[in-house]
């Protein structure tokens, strides 16, 4: 039979009748191209993550005091610290994002560079602030052994926020270039070093919830040395670790351009989950509320940093294309983040509602406690979905560099 003369929209004459790509095709690619960014990058993120939550767990099986402490501590840091840090670097998503796409590789490592001198003042503004958080929260009402607690983790924890002002910059200088496995690795090599010397500081030398959050900076500027290693040694980095002097000035004004929004944007939303953290505190039992709320939120954001690091990686595919011209591919991995948040969330969510009942006693040994988790984990699961959402759809805004 002979060919007919009319073809479908869905063929093309190449000597003989092919398909041609179709949007379900396309999507599956992309997918599978996001898939291998984002599920390293997710690894990652709660990787890094584990490092804080590790140094809570620990502190918790001490006392219910330390642990209300530490979460005190660590709601308070989040906010006014560590959300900064890592609201300043998501600029570089964007910045290094499209010069990658757009091959202008030594603005690469200006921006990284221009971002990393630019965090070291404002890590000094903030510290001032953390070694008078104690009094802070006993003007704003809160238990004076708790605030007392809280006060001390947080000076202890300046030397892990000096480490983010390097490491997060770092983290997206590799990022924005694809380069997820050496992210990885440093990642779990460091999570492997935290946990030995979180329990040596607190036990061994007797260091208590102090100790826990010196383990937090020791293990931020191990992974800081180990990522600097790689990009200084490394081929893959060969052309992007230069830096301009000429660019200096106008990619710092671009990272302040860029990251003031992002920082406010991660800051009021870090906010509002902590704001209930220091709200627990002004209950009939602090120690209590405050415990069992730091332990939901906990889990929360543990599982939050997972549709995060998919976002994350949404959010580099879309720069580099859109970098490079491409803007329907640019929307296309928008819809397949989109299918992995939803694919996640509802394995997640249907662990936690099947372990409900002996979740708590990862974090705490109390009784009332884990019983009280108990009661509060169905809606944890439907955060899941809701939080998982908003991560991936939340990244940073992206738009043309002039």
């Amino acid at each position: 039979m002979e060919d007919p003369l009319l073809l479908g929209d869905n063929q093309i004459i190449t000597g003989s009748l092919k398909p041609t790509p179709t949007w379900r095709m396309n999507f599956t690619a992309e997918l599978k191209n996001l898939s291998h960014m984002a599920l390293p990058m997710a690894t990652v993120t709660v990787a890094q993550y584990l490092l804080p939550v590790i140094s809570v767990m620990v502190a918790g099986h001490r006392s219910e005091l330390q642990l209300s402490g530490v979460a005190l501590a660590t709601s308070f840091t989040n906010v006014s610290g560590f959300s900064v840090m890592f609201g300043l670097a998501g600029a570089l998503e964007t910045l290094c994002g499209q010069a990658y796409g757009a091959k202008q590789y030594a603005k690469i490592g200006t921006y990284t560079f221009s971002a990393i001198v630019s965090n070291v003042p404002i890590v000094v503004l903030i510290s001032i602030l953390w070694f008078y958080m104690d009094k802070l929260f006993v003007s704003l009402g809160q238990d004076p052994d708790i605030s007392k607690v809280a006060g001390s983790y947080a000076v202890c924890l300046i030397p892990a926020l000096l480490a983010q002002a390097v490491q997060q910059p770092l983290t997206r200088f590799l990022q924005t270039q694809g380069l997820v496995l050496p992210l990885l690795y440093c990642a779990i090599t460091t999570l492997l070093f935290h946990i030995p010397v979180c329990l040596i500081l607190v036990y061994a030398f007797g260091l208590g919830s102090n100790g826990a959050a010196l383990a937090i900076g020791l293990s931020y500027w191990f992974n800081v040395l180990i990522l600097a290693l790689y990009v200084r040694f490394s081929s893959s980095c060969e052309k992007t670790r230069g830096f301009v002097s000429d660019d200096f000035v106008l990619s710092v004004k671009q990272f302040f351009q860029y990251g003031i929004p992002s920082a406010a944007m991660t800051t009021i939303e870090w906010s509002l989950f902590e704001f209930l953290i220091l709200s627990s505190g002004l209950l009939p039992n602090p120690k209590l509320e405050t415990s069992v709320l730091s332990i939901c939120l906990t889990t929360s954001s543990l599982h939050y940093v997972i549709p995060m690091g998919i976002g994350a990686a949404g959010s580099i595919r879309v720069s580099n294309e859109l970098g490079a011209g491409n803007p329907e591919v640019a929307r296309l991995a928008v819809f397949a983040g989109i299918f992995l948040w939803f694919l996640e969330a509802t394995i997640c969510s249907t662990l936690l509602f099947i372990c409900r009942d002996i979740f708590g006693y990862a974090f705490s040994n109390s009784k009332e406690v884990v019983d009280y988790v108990t009661e509060l984990s169905p809606l944890l699961c439907i955060s899941f979905l809701v939080d998982g959402f908003s991560a991936v759809l939340g990244g940073n805004k992206i738009k043309p560099i002039n």
